[in-house]
């Protein structure tokens, strides 16, 4: 899992931010913790001060590493502008098998790589300046070209997993296939009505009705809402001559696009990406602005529902009824400012327990 995030010079960082998911001690809400690191976060913030920006520089690694669909980042103004630094900087610090596997890498306004550095359990495996042959230590590509195209710039550990047949018997070659199986099942969308707008994971996307219902999940679909509190039933139908899905009246069926809430479509496209979670092919999830169409219960049910699958997720919202300790923990609420990103148990020197209302003290300025 990612356990550490570090960029510098991209968009509105200027300076080092460093995202840590290291869990404090608290005996409660384990379901939230993994391997001693946060599994579900919680991130706020005032408006601007960088939420979908951290979203944008941690997912810059897909684009970067993986085929996998990238179009929504941004590729204008990658660098700071008050910066006169003439590259963005980012580290990922992994754990995978017990082990730390640091994956840092330098890109300049052209999104261009200069410089990457792979390394594992503090050896550097894998070191590559633009314009220079590469070094590998990993068992396997002893004969590998190391020169790449320094027109090209592409990532010499992206040539080195598509170029090598890497035995897994040896250890060093399996964390390396585990660090690349993560990357290309992280997935980052937002709360808007169209499937397609998202990074990470898969290159192309369906319909999201057309793809509910090519999976056979209607019912299962019908079900979900009506658990959310949605009362429907549901059918196939068409529109514009395509298959969709539409509530079921007494003589009719009317599609969810036509009549559907906006709360009710955006809950269609978590759903739409929920098929995937719920089977596990989801290694680490970012849903900026979740709940931006949600009621606050509803809110609630999504995150419950995120804390019991297997993979890492990280959630912006504005919504403070969810800092309860019967939800979440204070490790896992995360305040977003110019000063940084911190846990909110690391922004005070209380000692915060179970019975505290985290939600009135965020609002009283507590972890100012």
């Amino acid at each position: 899992m990612l356990t550490q995030f570090t960029v510098q010079n991209f968009r509105r960082f200027e300076t080092p931010i460093i995202f840590s998911w290291k869990a404090a001690n608290y005996e409660f809400n384990q379901e939230c913790i993994k391997d001693n690191h946060v599994k579900t976060a919680l991130i706020y913030g005032k408006n601007g001060t960088g939420k979908t920006n951290l979203a944008w520089a941690i997912m810059d690694i897909v684009f970067h590493l993986t085929d996998n669909d990238s179009s929504a980042l941004p590729t204008n103004n990658y660098l700071n502008q008050n910066s006169e630094c003439q590259y963005a900087s980012f580290e990922y610090k992994f754990i995978f098998e017990n082990t730390e596997v640091i994956y840092n890498y330098k890109k300049n306004n052209d999104t261009k790589l200069i410089m990457e550095s792979f390394k594992i359990a503090d050896i550097e495996y894998i070191n590559y300046k633009v314009g220079t042959p590469f070094t590998c230590l990993l068992k396997g590509t002893e004969n590998l070209n190391k020169n790449l195209d320094k027109e090209n710039k592409i990532s010499a550990l992206k040539y080195i997993f598509n170029n090598s047949n890497l035995d897994k018997r040896n250890p060093q070659n399996r964390i390396f296939h585990q660090f690349f199986s993560f990357v290309n099942g992280m997935l980052l969308f937002r709360t808007l009505l169209d499937s397609k707008t998202y990074v990470g994971f898969r290159n192309g996307a369906d319909h999201i009705y057309r793809d509910i219902l090519k999976k056979g999940n209607l019912k299962d679909f019908e079900k979900f809402l009506n658990e959310c509190e949605i009362e429907c039933e549901l059918a196939e139908t068409l529109s514009e001559s395509e298959p969709t899905i539409g509530f079921k009246f007494k003589n009719k069926i009317i599609p969810i696009s036509y009549i559907g809430s906006t709360g009710t479509k955006s809950l269609s496209l978590f759903y739409y990406w929920w098929q995937e979670i719920k089977a596990g092919k989801i290694s680490f999830l970012f849903i900026d602005e979740f709940d931006s169409s949600y009621h606050f219960k509803l809110s609630r049910q999504i995150v419950t529902r995120l804390k019991d699958v297997d993979c890492q997720v990280v959630l912006t919202t504005h919504n403070t009824t969810l800092l309860d300790n019967d939800l979440i923990r204070p490790d896992c609420g995360f305040k977003i400012s110019k000063s940084g990103i911190k846990s909110l148990h690391n922004s005070t020197n209380k000692d915060i327990r179970l019975a505290h209302n985290i939600e009135k003290m965020y609002r009283s300025g507590s972890f100012e």
